[in-house]
């Protein structure tokens, strides 16, 4: 079977600083400057004018670009370094350590300088919208070559435009043709927020398209008309989003899509790509083609009229067991502006305040001295989903699941020989506030001895075994409350241990 091998990852590249000028085939090169993965200074105007340069664009997450580097390899080979040039680019612009590590493995193949474009300074100037991209500059320092893609076919007719430019021809045009695959959406190259997106794209009516997320499990779907969509779900982090289709020779076209995902809050996985927003008037007008854009007027039809029409795409909303209260009987319209511009269904209030609108009782637990990170931070969307999810109060997962996201140190707990009921019933909100407190005690809903009494009922200083509420005999490095007294947790660990009765690392000869 023929394998095509060709991945097209469109780049929203001009929203990061603004339009910049785009050299075209047959004006002069524009020289970069950039530093290698072994901290080499390249500077591009060392070579234009004095040899033939070969520009290769591309991504460690773009499947195409990774096997096409042996195909470069092989131009290498070819020419003399006093004849030719080649420096590579790459545009991964989060997560350098992996990179560097990545491309270590293809050591033998990449004998040309690889510089990381992080600022995108490379690729603007060349107006990179798809990878793997080639840039071929003649002897005389004039753009004679572009192309994008990595097939058999594409990789042949390169190699061919670098030797006519090695050899001084002229008369090189740029090279196009109608891919067999789009992805159209999310636009490649930007970040989100949200969890899940849906992917759109064009392909043969009738093909069977699959998507497979960071080289995972696949998930397919039939092309209808001439388009497809999938909705996949997303990580934190740097998302690679596959798309494959059987071309009709019985081989295989991939399109890639490198969408990052923020967190809503905290720090350390962010990504300078700008935002990738689907409802905004320059995306849609792809699909205004087929497709009605506008909802009704609310006015005389109602919400439900404009709810119904935002479910033809966003049936799982209504999909779970939970569903939040204003879809149900006021329609999307309580929450988002169908009127704003350009980006359209903005909601109303950023934050908790669009919470408060409805949710006016919660704002007792601002006022209180200790708030849970995401209360502080106003996101009550970390944990709970705004649309609808399978567990009660609309949490995104189970509590004690959900929990964990981000208290990971709670792990551990599971591997312990005796594990609390309550946390082995990920039941953290029976014993923690989940908004906030008055007291810094980690959000307990009681405090000290008397939370676990709430539960142990049977147990009292006089039908207990050892003393509680009391000083210890001797100074021990053993937590005691304000006044210096025993507690429960003196001598049990609250959540897990391996000690019988959940007794602390030691158990009793630890004190005695």
């Amino acid at each position: 079977m023929r394998v095509l091998r060709s991945a097209s990852l469109a780049i929203f590249l001009l929203v990061l600083a603004g339009p910049v000028y785009a050299v075209q085939v047959g004006e002069r090169a524009i020289p970069f400057q950039g530093v290698t993965l072994t901290g080499e200074k390249v500077d591009l105007a060392d070579s234009i004018g004095k040899r033939a340069i070969l520009l290769k664009f591309g991504s460690i997450y773009c499947s195409t670009c990774v096997s096409s580097l042996e195909d470069v390899a092989h131009i290498r080979k070819r020419f003399k370094a006093s004849d030719l040039q080649i420096v590579g680019v790459n545009l991964d612009v989060y997560g350098i350590s992996r990179v560097r590590r990545f491309y270590r493995g293809y050591a033998n193949l990449i004998t040309y300088p690889l510089i990381v474009d992080e600022k995108l300074a490379a690729s603007r100037p060349y107006d990179i919208q798809s990878l793997p991209a080639h840039v071929v500059i003649d002897k005389e320092g004039v753009v004679r070559y572009v192309s994008t893609g990595a097939t058999e076919e594409d990789l042949k007719i390169l190699e061919d435009v670098v030797a006519r430019v090695v050899r001084g021809e002229k008369g090189i045009g740029k090279f196009t043709r109608k891919p067999p695959l789009q992805v159209y959406f999310p636009i490649n190259f930007t970040k989100t927020l949200q969890d899940s997106v849906y992917v759109v794209g064009k392909a043969k009516r009738g093909a069977r398209v699959s998507l497979a997320l960071n080289g995972g499990s696949r998930q397919a779907a039939t092309v209808m008309r001439d388009l497809f969509y999938l909705r996949t779900p997303l990580s934190l982090g740097s998302n690679y989003i596959e798309v494959s289709v059987s071309d009709p020779l019985g081989g295989k076209v991939t399109q890639g899509v490198v969408l990052f995902r923020e967190p809503k809050m905290g720090a350390g996985i962010e990504s300078p790509f700008p935002v990738y927003r689907f409802h905004n008037e320059k995306n849609e007008a792809l699909c205004r083609k087929c497709h009605e854009m506008n909802p009704p007027e609310q006015e005389g039809r109602g919400f439900a009229a404009a709810t119904r029409f935002c479910l033809g795409c966003h049936k799982e909303l209504t999909g779970m067991r939970v569903v939040h209260g204003p879809i149900t009987v006021g329609g999307c319209a309580p929450c988002h502006l169908f009127s704003s511009r350009p980006n359209r269904y903005e909601v109303i209030a950023q934050g908790q305040d669009l919470c408060f609108k409805c949710h006016e009782e919660k704002r007792k637990d601002l006022v209180k001295s200790y708030l849970h990170g995401p209360m502080s931070a106003g996101l009550c969307t970390i944990c709970h989903s705004p649309h609808g999810s399978s567990e009660k109060y609309q949490l995104r997962r189970y509590v004690g699941d959900l929990c964990v996201m981000c208290h990971e140190g709670m792990k551990s707990v599971s591997f312990k020989k005796d594990i609390h009921k309550p946390v082995n019933d990920g039941a953290c909100t029976a014993c923690h506030e989940p908004h906030s407190s008055d007291r810094n005690d980690n959000f307990l809903k009681k405090p000290g001895n008397e939370l676990c009494l709430s539960c142990h009922t049977g147990v009292n200083r006089t039908s207990h075994t050892h003393p509680f509420g009391v000083p210890p005999k001797k100074e021990r490095l053993i937590k005691l409350d304000k006044e210096g007294n025993l507690l429960c947790i003196s001598c049990h660990e609250p959540h897990a241990g391996d000690e019988p009765k959940l007794l602390v690392k030691g158990g009793c000869s630890r004190c005695h």
